[in-house]
């Protein structure tokens, strides 16, 4: 039986103005230009520079000039430049929310890319939404990974929205270019705001969802309001089973 081939690479073809690549079974993996790294995985990414740190799931940063070890599962997304970033709405894939959701408003200048499937992983759904700690990891469940790009203007709300039944997916998102916020509100008025979630480039937010008994998902009332002009990048995990 082969080995697992270490490093492999398939293109994330978000947009022609950004590099990103789906990198798994990391192993001694260089980063030499400023790269932003999301962890998508179920495993804790070793950053090999003194003192060695770990980069844990659902969480990233921005590294170079160092190499990454023993990840299962990353996405890697270089910037080359930044003028004209805002074009990245007329490349293939990409279109207004209301062309695939016509239930959304056109009155949100909110845009997505075209999705990709990630890979699948296995968590605790009670663990990662912050309802218990790692001793107490036992009802691990499976989950399709599934990640897009979205872009919105300098002071856009993204509209505030919750989910009104069970859910099955966890979602967090990494900022990609500009500043942004996660923000939570007590009901679906723009006053209710109670936690604002600042996030620049290369951060990824706690995750916002609470976990059900059953390990479903629910959400409170939360929007992404965009600062600056603003991508970041949708991680969504759907649970199925086998």
């Amino acid at each position: 039986m082969g080995s697992v081939m270490s490093n492999k690479e398939t293109p994330l073809n978000f947009s022609k103005r950004l590099e990103a690549v789906w990198l798994r079974n990391v192993s001694n993996y260089r980063i030499t230009k400023r790269t932003i790294v999301s962890n998508i995985g179920e495993c804790c990414a070793k950053i090999l520079a003194e003192p060695v740190k770990q980069l844990h799931p659902r969480t990233s940063t921005i590294l170079q000039d160092v190499t990454i070890d023993d990840a299962d599962s990353l996405v890697v997304i270089h910037v080359p430049k930044k003028i004209n970033l805002g074009g990245i709405i007329l490349d293939d894939g990409w279109a207004h929310l209301s062309v695939t959701d016509p239930t959304f408003s056109t009155d949100y200048p909110l845009y997505k890319s075209a999705q990709y499937d990630v890979g699948k992983v296995k968590f605790d759904p009670f663990y990662a939404t912050g309802a218990t700690d790692a001793s107490e990891v036992k009802n691990l469940a499976n989950y399709q990974v599934k990640v897009n790009l979205w872009f919105s203007p300098e002071n856009s709300n993204c509209a505030i929205h919750n989910h009104d039944t069970n859910h099955e997916m966890l979602e967090v998102h990494t900022q990609i270019f500009g500043v942004g916020r996660m923000q939570k509100f007590h009901k679906q008025e723009y006053e209710s705001i109670y936690e604002d979630v600042i996030l620049g480039q290369g951060m990824t937010h706690v995750c916002f969802a609470g976990a059900k008994e059953d390990g479903s998902f629910y959400y409170p009332w939360h929007q992404y309001f965009a600062d600056t002009d603003c991508i970041w990048m949708a991680i969504e995990y759907h649970r199925y089973r086998y």
